[in-house]
């Protein structure tokens, strides 16, 4: 549930800070391999607000109404303690997805620069035959 992200390239398990510092950023770079990561946390970060929140409320509620005293301080430590908590629990939850752009390994230059990969031309079939015009109405 609460893991600290690894790297979908290398599997290097990223520490606490480094992956703080990537909720601010959208891609970031693997410290291992070099390749770079996309970094997504969005949508977790909300469900886990979500909850974060109906339990808040419904703690504060329960205690607003079952306290002898009808101050609003302990309600308002409550909500701090949860927002802090929700805050220092959030890099847990960054998700790190491969780049489609570096799924494929770049090719290799040759050491003549100008040389470029030759496409085969696999529509016409092959002729095999030493004369093709033979049987043909040119064959006279």
């Amino acid at each position: 549930m609460f893991r600290l992200p690894k790297c979908p390239y290398c599997g290097f398990k990223f520490d606490y800070s480094r992956s703080a510092k990537a909720l601010r950023q959208k891609q970031i770079k693997c410290i291992k391999c070099g390749k770079k990561i996309d970094i997504s946390y969005k949508a977790a970060a909300v469900a886990m607000a979500v909850v974060f929140f109906v339990f808040l409320v419904g703690l504060n509620t329960i205690y607003f109404f079952h306290a002898n005293s009808k101050t609003i301080l302990p309600n308002l430590i409550f909500t701090i303690l949860f927002i802090i908590i929700y805050f220092s629990l959030l890099p847990l939850k960054v998700k790190m997805k491969k780049l489609a752009v570096q799924d494929e390994p770049p090719k290799k230059l040759k050491k003549n620069r100008r040389r470029h990969v030759k496409s085969k031309n696999n529509n016409q079939p092959p002729s095999t035959e030493k004369n093709p015009i033979k049987g043909t109405v040119f064959d006279k």
